[in-house]
């Protein structure tokens, strides 16, 4: 992700001037208004959009080391894109009141790290809402560089939905499948009682090593239906759990198969 800071004609907004600044960029009319000196920002065609669909449903949050994780990956791309004076949104999706942050630049990296590790684990407390059709109305129409974090754990029908109408934008899509290593490999066996994190409803269920090796099979043939729809619209795909060290994640997943620089 880089970005260019242009000198064309569309504005972007107004900073307080620091040194080093460009004075030619001051706008002297402001000053005279509010004594406090502000340069104007303009956009260049160069510059990089980045969208990020961050899970906030119950599924995601609901577990500690997959959640912290979430906030992590949103973190580490949002602080890239904006030191890299890319303008980024991030859109927590799946919350009853849904969350939008906006920021744009490096001065904004630390204060949305703040803001993303701000996020409560509780954010959708009582709500049983379905990322993907909340996701896909927040789809802008001009987003150049789209990463989804999520753990994908809806049916398919609705994933297929979404992706596809991301593929008619001229963007690049990065889908971030986050799963817990105990929703790949459970460690249970016997009388348990399980917790629906979507509506909380308590189901007793009896496990044995078949029914564990059958759940791990369905959900082996879930996430390949998903990694193929990506490849279908070619999207960038990558498939973690939450125990993957983040520097692994990024140097070995992301820079190697050219999804940062």
């Amino acid at each position: 992700m880089a970005n260019y800071q242009g000198s064309s004609l569309e504005f972007s907004d107004y900073q307080m001037y620091e040194l080093g600044d460009d004075v030619r960029q001051i706008d002297w009319n402001v000053y005279a208004r509010t004594n406090k000196i502000y340069i104007k920002r303009y956009l260049d065609e160069r510059e990089i959009k980045v969208h990020i669909y961050l899970d906030c449903t119950n599924s995601m949050v609901k577990e500690d080391r997959k959640w912290k994780r979430a906030r992590e990956l949103a973190g580490a791309i949002s602080f890239l894109a904006l030191s890299n004076d890319d303008h980024l949104t991030l859109n927590c999706v799946g919350t009853p009141s849904q969350k939008t942050f906006t920021k744009k630049g490096p001065r904004d990296a630390k204060a949305i790290l703040f803001d993303i590790q701000g996020l409560s684990s509780n954010i959708t407390e009582g709500a049983s809402l379905s990322f993907f059709k909340e996701m896909e109305k927040g789809v802008r129409k001009k987003n150049p560089v789209s990463f989804i974090i999520s753990d994908g754990l809806e049916p398919i029908s609705l994933i297929r939905d979404t992706l596809k109408r991301l593929s008619v934008k001229n963007e690049m899509i990065y889908f971030i499948q986050l799963l817990d290593e105990e929703e790949m490999s459970p460690p249970y066996l016997g009388d348990v009682k399980l917790i629906d994190s979507e509506n909380h409803q308590d189901v007793n269920v009896s496990l044995n090593r078949n029914i564990v090796m059958n759940y791990q099979e369905r959900l082996r043939v879930h996430n390949e239906h998903i990694e193929s729809l990506c490849k279908r619209w070619g999207f960038g795909y990558l498939l973690t759990n939450s125990m993957n060290p983040l520097n692994e994640v990024f140097l070995k997943h992301f820079k190697e198969n050219g999804w940062i620089r």
